[in-house]
């Protein structure tokens, strides 16, 4: 568990849970949606899953290593319609930070992929 609080845009390893294994999960990367208002509220956090497999599929934001001061290895993809809560304690360690500019896209996305029709 990290020691201090993670920051809207931070991209941190944490234990993912798998949706059709209600015990299991994976560590896999995620970036931290929730702002310091609601990230000060407790220790969760409300974050997107990261996976390399690129889909191009809407509601998702592509990101390249230039995109993140930090350890991004490769090309990867923000996934903003599969938002969840996690808990700090299961948040591992710290990968990098995301620009500004695409954490505005993949909040503009989320909000979308749950606005009401």
């Amino acid at each position: 568990m990290a020691d201090y609080a993670y920051a809207q845009g931070d991209i941190v390893w944490a234990y993912y849970p798998l949706t059709d294994k209600i015990d299991k999960h994976k560590k896999r990367p995620v970036l931290i949606i929730s702002n310091k208002t609601s990230n000060d509220l407790d220790n969760d956090y409300i974050v997107l899953p990261i996976t390399r497999a690129i889909r191009s599929e809407p509601f998702s934001v592509l990101i390249d290593p230039a995109s993140v001061k930090g350890n991004l290895p490769v090309a990867s993809e923000v996934r903003c319609n599969k938002p969840f809560t996690v808990r700090q304690s299961l948040l591992l360690e710290k990968i990098g930070e995301l620009a500004t500019e695409k954490v505005q896209v993949a909040s503009a996305y989320m909000c979308q992929s749950i606005r009401v029709n």
